[in-house]
């Protein structure tokens, strides 16, 4: 698990935190017992900056559409994780109100190609206003399962994607290609040194001599994902407050690695660098408490 949720007293790479330290105090004082000396802990690495210099745009690499006149969520199309993208052609040239009913979780809106709006669940967004377009102007929703909610009367209807319907202006929009992006097999894509802005995946490698472990700076980077060596290591989110992900030694090898970012709203030349600390909130690597 990444960090930024559950607060534990051990992190995701089994380090004790500070509040571990508390907990510990405070017990042995209570217990009136000394508590034993806390495990070693493995010397982690920093890894130098890494440009990701191979990009691959996600529209030039989209698989073969599933065709569809209503839109069908993401359990519908066998598919449990990843993104969805909605395709569809605007037959009048008029902007209107665009409602993604029951959003799970997270869209980018274009209008042939353009950015225009993004909508997101957890802020309880569902519609956007559309500009006036040209007539037959292509639709794209690209939607990204943030995850599911695993507690309480939502449960029964935790499907991912759009979920019920799209309509414009209030009449439903039909008549979709609907392309299913799992994010299974990064490196099979058509990469290249060719600029790339927007929602691309990006590619870059860098040499060890040994390892250990270390915390991915993600800080670059805007919304998406990340694998090492072919490993989906987590999810990417500027707001924060996790900025590092942690990658484990036995996922990193002598010679050498390889790092791809998928990014909603990329842009080449974005670095990535290994960290020996994490950087879970404030803007700054944590200081882990050093056992005496």
């Amino acid at each position: 698990m990444t960090s930024y949720d559950y607060d534990s007293v051990l992190d995701e790479s089994g380090r004790p935190t500070a509040k571990y330290f508390a907990f510990r105090d405070v017990i042995a004082g209570a217990a009136g017992v000394t508590p034993p000396p806390v495990p070693e802990v493995a010397a982690t690495i920093g890894v130098p900056s890494v440009t990701l210099a191979q990009s691959a745009s996600l529209w030039k690499n989209l698989p073969a559409p599933i065709h569809s006149e209503e839109v069908l969520s993401m359990e519908d199309v066998d598919q449990a994780y990843g993104y969805i993208l909605y395709r569809t052609h605007l037959k009048a040239a008029t902007g209107a109100d665009l409602v993604l009913d029951q959003l799970h979780s997270y869209a980018q809106v274009y209008l042939d190609e353009k950015l225009v709006g993004t909508l997101d669940r957890r802020l309880k967004q569902d519609r956007l206003s559309l500009p006036a377009t040209k007539k037959n102007a292509q639709l794209d929703i690209l939607v990204e399962n943030t995850g599911r909610v695993n507690f309480g009367r939502t449960i029964g209807g935790e499907r991912a994607g759009i979920t019920k319907q799209v309509t414009l202006a209030g009449r439903p929009l039909l008549g979709w290609e609907i392309f299913s992006l799992r994010m299974t097999a990064v490196d099979n894509l058509h990469y290249s040194t060719k600029p790339c802005d927007g929602a691309c995946f990006y590619r870059g490698s860098f040499e060890l001599a040994g390892v250990a472990d270390t915390f991915l700076d993600t800080s670059e980077f805007t919304k998406g994902e990340l694998w090492l060596n072919g490993q989906a290591l987590g999810r990417i989110w500027n707001i924060g407050p996790q900025k590092t992900l942690y990658a484990p030694s036995p996922w990193l090898r002598k010679g050498r690695n390889e790092i791809v970012v998928f990014d909603l709203q990329g842009k080449m030349g974005a670095v990535v660098r290994g960290l020996e600390k994490p950087v879970l909130g404030g803007g700054s690597p944590e200081l882990l408490r050093v056992p005496e």
